[in-house]
């Protein structure tokens, strides 16, 4: 155990922003991978996928900055690692399309499975750990002030 007594086992935020951006670094790497995906097909998906890894990286980086005081904030926050599920979800189907296609080895696709799954369990993990700090969402229906809880 660490000097200091504290438990030093990142938090669910810490360590899926480091496994997020483990798997789209890795991903940018092979999205330039000439054997992974040859300069003849390349124009089908990496650009996709390009693009739906930016946008899962700004969601998960947008929820991050969020510094969460207000109910407004809470829900703001938990809108964008909503987005972010979303948009990993889209980059691993496509990602998966990919491998189909252009018949990448079956242990790349593998990997990248486990990594957008660790991501997806992470995010869930975050998620659940603002429930737990921040209180439940208000359900349906609710505007802030109207006295439902």
């Amino acid at each position: 155990m660490p000097r200091d007594g504290k438990d030093k086992t990142p938090s669910a935020k810490t360590a899926s922003l480091r496994k997020s951006n483990e798997f789209t670094d890795h991903l940018f790497r092979k999205l330039c991978n000439e054997q992974v995906f040859p300069k003849r097909s390349r124009w089908l998906f990496s650009g996709k996928i390009a693009d739906l890894a930016n946008d899962y990286m700004t969601c998960i980086n947008l929820a991050n900055e969020i510094r969460v005081v207000t109910p407004k904030e809470r829900e703001a926050r938990h809108y964008y690692l909503t987005m972010a599920l979303a948009r990993l979800q889209a980059l691993d189907a496509k990602i998966n399309q990919a491998g189909r296609v252009l018949e990448i080895n079956p242990d790349t696709m593998e990997f990248y499975a486990g990594l957008a799954n660790e991501c997806k369990r992470l995010l869930y993990s975050w998620m659940n750990s603002d429930n737990k700090k921040y209180g439940p969402l208000p359900g349906p229906g609710h505007t802030e002030g109207d006295g439902q809880h």
